[in-house]
């Protein structure tokens, strides 16, 4: 997850910073595991999404991802990632996707912006699930400081 100074992580379905550095990172630290995420999520990834492991989520049954197998809940994609050979599974958004993977999830990546956007989705409260801080690194860049935390329960 990634968030500003404000915990703001999206604006109308998409990230409202474009910040190379933490999309570098993101992609880095993903590459080599299954990434679950939903439509909106997926909408923005799409052209990544030739090169990974995605499944993506929708209710929808008539929506299809060309790049992606699809779910239509976060414990159907939990039990297909049990098919693929990666072992770890990244939870990469939206807002309801997290809050629900908060409980089950063992470790939170956290990108937290020092800058502040606008937009309308917020993080979920995750504090009272990882309170246990493995590393943390910080990066300035052109546009922001980022800071970036690993958290364990």
């Amino acid at each position: 997850m990634a968030c500003d100074r404000n915990n703001l992580i999206g604006e109308k379905g998409k990230l409202p910073w474009d910040i190379r550095e933490d999309w570098d990172y993101f992609l880095k630290i993903t590459q080599n595991g299954i990434l679950i995420m939903g439509r909106h999520c997926y909408d923005e990834f799409e052209e990544h999404a030739k090169n990974r492991k995605v499944i993506a989520l929708s209710r929808n049954p008539d929506h299809h991802f060309p790049h992606a197998h699809k779910a239509s809940s976060l414990t159907q994609s939990l039990q297909m990632a049990k098919n693929f050979s990666e072992k770890t599974v990244w939870i990469c958004g939206g807002r309801n996707i997290y809050e629900e993977a908060l409980p089950l999830a063992d470790r939170l990546y956290l990108t937290e912006i020092d800058a502040e956007y606008s937009g309308d989705i917020y993080l979920p409260v995750w504090g009272t699930y990882f309170t246990k801080e493995i590393s943390c690194q910080t990066l300035q860049t052109n546009s922001a400081e980022l800071t970036f935390r690993i958290l364990s329960k």
